[in-house]
Formats: C-alpha cells, structure tokens, sequence
C-alpha cells in the first residue's frame, strides 16, 4: 500500500526547495553566456538544493531526500497540481473556514 502521506510530504518539501533552487537557475542562465550544458548544471543544483533543504528542515531520510531533488528537478508544483485532485483533498475543500470580519473603514 502507498504511504500518501510520505508522497505528500516529500512533495510539499519538493516545492520549497524547487522554488530555491529555480531562483538559482535563472540567476546562472543570466550570468553566464554559454548555454553548454546548461541541463545537466540545472539538475545537479536541483539535486544539491532539494537534497540539502530538506534533510536540513525535515526529518526524512537520505533516500527520499534524493526524491526530493529529482522532483524539484522536475517540476515539484506540476506534480503536486497532477496528484492534488486524484489522491489528496485540495486545498479549496477545507470544511472548517473562519470568516474574519474587518471594521468599516471611516
């Protein structure tokens, strides 16, 4: 049986490091004028940054900290939207909602 809440864990950690680690990427494509083996710079920096962020602010093992880079690499927040609706509750259908009134503006 699928342990979801591991995949789902290792999914949200994947979206954190993802957006560091694209942050990063960009900043390198615009540093640098060559284009030569700018994928394989991409993936070994997503590999570093979700690897690093989420043994360091999770307590996942090594293993799914590789998970962790592979889907930052990939694309952490698609794969989450492509899961959320088959396999997780969405986070529209929150049944508890708190409305918060303000007071009136003068």
């Amino acid at each position: 049986m699928l342990n979801l809440v591991l995949i789902k864990n290792v999914l949200i950690i994947a979206i954190a490091s993802s957006i560091i680690s694209t942050s990063l990427i960009q900043r390198l494509k615009e540093g640098t004028k060559s284009k030569k083996f700018m994928l394989l710079k991409s993936f070994i920096i997503s590999m570093i940054i979700g690897i690093t962020f989420s043994l360091t602010f999770s307590d996942i093992n090594i293993i799914y900290s590789i998970w962790v880079g592979l889907i930052s690499f990939i694309g952490a927040d698609a794969i989450y939207k492509m899961f959320e609706d088959k396999i997780f509750s969405s986070l529209s259908d929150l049944e508890d909602i708190i409305y918060i009134e303000r007071g009136k503006k003068k």
